[in-house]
């Protein structure tokens, strides 16, 4: 999920900051074979919508051989 402007921050329940000063996020899952969630690439910015459909690739793309690596 990529929060390009943590304003929206409000509406999610359980969100946690890493810092007051963060201003956009980019969460990727990392999922084992069975499907289930093991891990997460949590990148963090003092900028707003910093990420594009090329870093979200790139994260999923890394994600993924993690996935094949470890689980």
């Amino acid at each position: 999920r990529v929060l390009s402007d943590l304003d929206e921050r409000g509406k999610e329940e359980n969100y946690l900051s890493c810092s007051p000063k963060t201003q956009a996020e980019i969460v990727v899952p990392i999922f084992a074979k069975n499907g289930n969630i093991v891990g997460e690439i949590d990148i963090d910015s003092h900028e707003k919508a910093p990420f594009d459909q090329d870093d979200r690739s790139f994260l999923e793309a890394i994600a993924k051989l993690l996935s094949e690596r470890f689980w």
